[in-house]
């Protein structure tokens, strides 16, 4: 997930043009990949920083390798530099449009664009507040990472050894390029997982962690995977026996946002598992873009997002053994599993 820019700038990407064969590609492409080397070992070197910091507990010891933690006028230079950068990329796609062809919103971006290219220093200071609190919340994000999974009354992390593995798909063709480190170790007899799901590299600036610190402990997952089942008439078979609704989630498991929060903040939870148990007998119907599916499911899961007229994921639908639709929750925007089951008990069966 991106830092959000606070531009709010619209991605409209053009076709048709290929780069030009040749000497001069192969350096560039040989360049690039000469980069991401470079990107990787200072991924990985973050990643490193990070875990020491997290075997401490302090969050003032994670702070000199996070974008909070950067001082606000180098954060301030450095994010204007990439809505500066963005706004012209932006405002050059909207313009290769023909105006015949442009939409109501591709004018106002565009106008909202040439406004803050006009006057930077005069437009950036609007923005210099939504960033603050941005930059609070990613605190207080990692902070409860901290709190919740670090430092006293937890396992003696610092005879702890990790292993750091930088995440395929570096993406540095962007004014913030973006990475993300996977921090696996073990304590005891169980093995765990800090996963960085957000790096940016500020213009001026090293690798840091931006948002999204997330801890998993590894045999609690995949006994949480276990609860659901991709087999939609057995888990209709099963509901019957066991006199349960299906509670059954369509989404988008490895490129939809949503889907992805919704699945790691709510769907695995315990406390989540805990209400589903006895109520529901879960089921996924999946839509993976960069994931193998066996083609039978994936064409099961097409007819059953048709039957059920799923226009968007993530969406949750209650359903009687037999298929009948009791209850829907469409989308997800962060809510705790706490307002997530109260959407869930407007279930007048329940």
């Amino acid at each position: 997930m991106r830092i959000a820019i606070a531009l709010g700038l619209a991605c409209f990407v053009t076709s048709g043009c290929k780069p030009k064969a040749g000497p001069e590609t192969q350096l560039k492409a040989e360049s690039l990949v000469d980069k991401k080397s470079v990107a990787d070992r200072e991924l990985a070197h973050l990643g490193k920083m990070v875990f020491e910091s997290f075997i401490t507990g302090k969050i003032d010891h994670l702070q000199p390798y996070t974008l909070w933690g950067i001082p606000e006028p180098k954060l301030f230079a450095g994010m204007k530099q990439v809505y500066m950068v963005d706004a012209r990329i932006t405002s050059a796609r909207i313009r290769t449009i023909t105006a015949i062809n442009r939409t109501a919103a591709h004018t106002n971006e565009l106008k909202k664009l040439e406004a803050f290219l006009g006057n930077p220093t005069v437009e950036f200071e609007h923005m210099k507040t939504p960033l603050k609190m941005e930059m609070t919340a990613l605190r207080q994000q990692h902070e409860s990472v901290f709190r919740t999974h670090s430092g006293d009354g937890n396992p003696a992390w610092g005879k702890a050894a990790a292993s750091i593995v930088v995440r395929p798909g570096t993406y540095l063709a962007t004014p913030l390029p973006e990475g993300a480190v996977d921090i696996l170790f073990s304590a005891g007899d169980r093995s765990y997982q800090l996963k960085l799901n957000n790096c940016v590299k500020l213009p001026g600036h090293g690798w840091v962690l931006g948002a999204d610190l997330e801890f998993v402990d590894l045999a609690a997952q995949a006994a949480a995977e276990r609860e659901w089942s991709d087999d939609f008439p057995a888990s209709q078979v099963r509901a019957t026996e066991e006199k349960k609704q299906l509670l059954v989630n369509f989404t988008g498991s490895d490129w939809s946002p949503p889907c992805i929060a919704l699945h790691r903040k709510v769907l695995r939870t315990k406390g989540f598992l805990d209400f589903a148990e006895g109520r529901y007998v879960l089921v996924t119907v999946d839509f993976p873009r960069n994931r193998p599916q066996a083609g039978n499911l994936r064409q099961a899961n097409q007819i059953l997002s048709q039957e059920y007229d799923v226009q968007s994921f993530p969406t949750v639908l209650i359903l009687e053994a037999n298929g009948t639709e009791v209850h829907r929750v469409s989308d997800y925007n962060g809510t705790p599993p706490s307002q997530f089951i109260q959407s869930l008990k407007k279930n007048p069966k329940k």
